[in-house]
């Protein structure tokens, strides 16, 4: 698993440096995203990027049995916000309290599957969702998993 994460991390930043130094290519991809590359991802990071550093980050620094259900989190609860959240406020360009709630509820849904139990679940959940809200843009990637790694091992 850490040679796979390590690889998908390597594959991204050579993608961010290919996006950096050739525009056209940047800018199919832009095309090629339909919408969910956004405009400062187009010339920072992406949220893929910082997803995979998040990853890797968590597998690296929490024991796997906290690490796995953290990144699942982290692969459900900040897309669940995004959806809660634009059908709470259709116009709105900012994190909700709606968005909120649909990542607490995406990650407890993720966390009771692994079996975390109650107090677990309801932690890590609450910190999941604290850290997709209070985080800028994207670096909620990278906060998601740590955050709820941090909250599995806490209450463990």
């Amino acid at each position: 698993m850490t040679a796979l994460l390590l690889t998908l991390v390597v594959a991204a930043l050579l993608l961010e440096e290919l996006r950096r130094r050739r525009p056209a290519l940047n800018a199919a991809l832009a095309r090629g995203s339909l919408g969910a590359l956004r405009p400062a991802e187009q010339s920072g990071l992406t949220g893929a990027t910082l997803l995979a550093l998040g990853y890797a980050a968590t597998w690296l620094l929490a024991p796997p049995l906290v690490a796995a259900p953290a990144m699942v989190v982290a692969a459900v609860a900040d897309p669940a916000a995004a959806l809660v959240g634009r059908w709470a406020v259709p116009a709105g360009d900012r994190k909700t309290l709606a968005g909120s709630a649909g990542a607490f509820a995406a990650a407890a849904a993720v966390l009771a599957a692994f079996g975390t139990g109650w107090r677990g679940t309801l932690a890590a959940a609450a910190t999941a969702a604290l850290a997709e809200r209070l985080t800028g843009r994207g670096v909620d990637n990278v906060a998601i998993p740590l955050c709820t790694a941090a909250a599995l091992w806490v209450t463990g």
